[in-house]
């Protein structure tokens, strides 16, 4: 949770500030919004071939090694991203966010097999609190450094937090030395894997939901500073941002673990799709607001029914998947993610390029995208119970 935290820390500033970077280094206008939308896109271009690969390897050889692995990587970039001068720098910098990939899954992997059923709705509520407090804190905190020192300075205190985090990770995270070890090879692993979700009902419903879901936000989360600009003015722009994400964050980190309490008691499904279907709501409000503060109120809401939905299907794949199959499809858990933010992001900025950079549209198209993810419920509801082929 702490490592996660730390992460999302640095990438709330990465999306929430990017746009102002983007500005910074001398991109102004419509072509704003679009290079965010094509340095969104370009990372997860990179990343996505190798996400199977880093559950494999970490199956095959060592969890530990591969969330290291991450941290690290996340360091250089945010110290790279310190000291870039023109925008072109940043396009050959951001493949690095790419080879970041491929962490959460293994580490939900892990926590699944080290946390006791009766608790693991709440414990997977938990550890997803570190998402949006970051995104809380991070922006929140950071918002008058931006508007003070500028964006950079920001990255190069990421880069310090996320050192600590790998000593961190290297120092106190431990291995259980009696994880059973695979001997398949890691292309086998990987097709393995890959079959797994194919093959198994459950992991295709949750999977499909999970893409539905992530793509409803990708569609609009890029552009979060440009958004608030477009309704409130550029004065502040980085603090305001910066107390938007706040509230959502909080809401999100306060809602989410009671959700998840709430999931273990009533059941999984009927809090997802609740969640689902405030969250679409939200999204057709905020298209409307004219105002600052009816935008803050709707995200946060959105955030709490976001981060509720985003956990109750991390828990249907940890409790409903068969043990033989859990560990391959939970580290591919976050592939709806990476294959979102690319649909999302390139979605996004053509229809930027036709509205002439008006964000309105995105988010009635993210709420359609929010409210299409309850279609695979049913299926959800049959696949629960079924077993694997």
């Amino acid at each position: 949770m702490i490592v996660s935290f730390i992460e999302t820390v640095g990438f709330g500033h990465y999306f929430a500030f990017l746009p102002i970077l983007v500005r910074d280094l001398g991109v102004a206008g419509p072509q704003a919004a679009t290079t965010v939308g094509l340095l969104s896109t370009t990372a997860l271009l990179v990343g996505l071939p190798l996400v199977p690969f880093w559950g494999a390897w970490a199956d095959r050889y060592s969890r530990k090694v591969i969330v290291v692995r991450s941290a690290v990587v996340e360091g250089v970039l945010f110290l790279l991203l310190s000291q870039v001068t023109e925008i072109w720098q940043v396009f050959i910098l951001i493949p690095l966010a790419g080879l970041n990939l491929g962490n959460t899954g293994v580490m939900l992997a892990e926590i699944t097999d080290r946390t006791p059923r009766r608790r693991l709705g709440f414990a997977m509520s938990l550890v997803g609190t570190a998402g949006p407090l970051g995104i809380a804190l991070g922006p929140a905190l950071g918002g008058a450094i931006a508007d003070t020192n500028g964006v950079q300075l920001l990255f190069l205190i990421d880069a310090v937090l996320t050192g600590f985090a790998t000593i961190v990770l290297i120092a106190l995270y431990h291995e259980r030395k009696d994880r059973p070890r695979t001997s398949l090879t890691v292309l086998q692993l990987v097709r393995r894997s890959l079959a797994a979700v194919i093959r198994t009902p459950v992991a295709r419903a949750v999977f499909l939901a999970s893409f539905l879901l992530l793509l409803g936000q990708r569609t609009v989360f890029p552009f979060l500073a440009l958004w608030v600009e477009q309704i409130n003015g550029p004065v502040l722009l980085a603090t305001t941002v910066g107390v938007v994400a706040g509230a959502y964050g909080i809401a999100a980190s306060i809602g989410s673990p009671l959700a998840g309490r709430l999931g273990d008691r009533v059941g999984y499904l009927p809090v997802f799709g609740g969640a689902v279907v405030i969250a679409a709501v939200s999204f057709v409000v905020v298209a409307f607001v004219t105002n600052i503060a009816a935008f803050a109120g709707a995200y946060a809401v959105y955030g709490i029914c976001f981060a509720t939905a985003s956990s109750m299907l991390f828990v249907l794949l940890a409790t409903r998947l068969p043990a033989d199959v859990r560990s391959p499809i939970l580290n591919l858990a976050l592939a709806p993610l990476y294959l979102s933010g690319i649909l999302g992001s390139l979605l996004s900025t053509q229809v930027l390029i036709w509205t002439d950079g008006d964000l309105r549209p995105l988010w009635l198209i993210g709420a359609v995208f929010s409210a299409l993810c309850l279609l695979p419920l049913r299926a959800m509801r049959g696949a629960a119970r079924a077993a694997v082929p």
